[in-house]
């Protein structure tokens, strides 16, 4: 991570400094995502303390931001120079807008407007579930660091937080050690999730999703909210991908579903209108619009990224080399005969459940089929959109056939 960027944090006075843009781009996309991460989580757990932590990270995005539009200023020569770096000053420019909307989801814990009942549900039912786990005594894992136990190749979890005597420390990096007493807030998917919590000395938890409440009117809010969350973080993942990829279609397809945000986002309000509110429940009623609202402002900024792509802004290799060393990162993926992946469902493959990957699309004889199941099966020819760690990227692509071939 680079050194702060405000000369004086208490000002907030800026001045320009001789950073290399490439960094500044690749640690806004990582604080961003990390930013909405613990949004999300503090909205969870209703956690005043996660909250405020919020605002120090949109100070940050937003002191790296300047530094990006003082950096690209300095850099135009020419005409050629100024369309190449218009999406690098754009993609900064909707990176602090999503960490804006992250800290309006603290924002929700600190007014109050965070604990309808609906929330445990929703997030109980999102595609991929945060969890909070403790490392209890004489757990395996305590005394080991977090990039020692590869937990995102290999039971498809990352930590995105940990509390440690009653303080967070948020993105622990490989290097921590962790500690008996630690909590752990981890996203992941079902069955790794469990796992992680029989490695802190617990036993395997039954994750299981949520039933209806038996209203109908508050099942399908719940309905809407869990479709916004998971297509917004789909939306964002899509856009990079059709930015760096210079990729139309996909471009084309992430604002065809803004426009789905759109319509999702009004009928939300619409029931959330009709619900009964009795004494002291208007705030957490509140509470379920302001959250559909800011999936919405993440999918404008989804779709402000891809608009450069629809505009002919050809990606800058600046740019494209930030994504890609991103802690996340995007990747368009050829499923060969010579790798492991043909005929295998994505389930079968294991993509999700050991490799943590988030495969956004499935391109079958020219036609892209987002959101597919896992049920879905890959065949030679075959072209994956997916999302993840880095190092699961790697090994998604060597499955694939992609490595070693000449």
């Amino acid at each position: 991570m680079l050194e702060d960027s405000l000369d004086d944090p208490d000002s907030g006075v800026i001045h320009y400094k001789p950073l290399s843009v490439r960094e500044v781009l690749k640690d806004m996309k990582n604080t961003c995502e990390l930013a909405v991460h613990l949004g999300y989580l503090s909205v969870l757990f209703n956690d005043r303390q996660l909250s405020e932590g919020l605002q120090s990270l949109e100070k940050r995005i937003d002191g790296l931001a300047y530094q990006l539009w003082m950096s690209a200023a300095l850099s135009a020569r020419d005409v050629e120079d100024a369309e190449r770096i218009v999406g690098l000053i754009k993609l900064g420019s909707v990176m602090d807008e999503i960490s804006d909307a992250a800290a309006d989801l603290g924002k929700l814990v600190e007014m109050g407007l965070s604990g309808h009942p609906s929330l445990e549900r929703v997030f109980q039912r999102i595609e991929r579930r945060f969890s909070r786990i403790q490392v209890l005594k004489g757990s395996p894992i305590a005394g080991r660091t977090i990039g020692d136990l590869r937990l995102s190749t290999t039971i498809g979890v990352d930590v995105i937080a940990l509390k440690r005597r009653g303080s967070w420390i948020p993105d622990p990096q490989d290097g921590e050690l962790l500690r008996e007493g630690d909590i752990l807030l981890a996203r992941g998917s079902l069955s790794g999730l469990s796992r992680l919590s029989e490695m802190a000395g617990g036993q395997p938890r039954l994750l299981t999703i949520s039933q209806p409440t038996g209203h109908a009117t508050l099942d399908r809010i719940e309905d809407l909210l869990v479709e916004l969350i998971d297509t917004t973080d789909m939306m964002v993942d899509l856009a990079y991908t059709a930015l760096i990829y210079n990729n139309r279609d996909v471009a084309m397809e992430v604002l065809a579903l803004e426009e789905t945000v759109d319509t999702w986002h009004l009928e939300l309000e619409l029931e959330s209108l009709r619900l009964p509110a009795g004494p002291g429940e208007e705030r957490k009623i509140l509470g379920l619009i302001r959250l559909g609202l800011i999936c919405e402002l993440i999918s404008d900024a989804a779709a402000s990224i891809a608009d450069l792509t629809i505009r002919g802004f050809e990606p800058h290799e600046i740019l494209q080399t930030a994504i890609e060393e991103a802690d996340d990162t995007v990747a368009v993926v050829n499923v060969s005969g010579d790798g492991t992946l043909a005929g295998k469902t994505i389930r079968e493959a294991q993509l999700i459940e050991q490799l943590g990957l988030n495969i956004l699309a499935v391109r079958k004889k020219g036609v892209w089929l987002y959101a597919p199941g896992e049920d879905v099966k890959m065949e030679e020819g075959d072209e994956l959109i997916a999302c993840g760690a880095r190092n699961s990227i790697e090994m998604l692509e060597s499955m694939a056939g992609e490595i070693g071939k000449d």
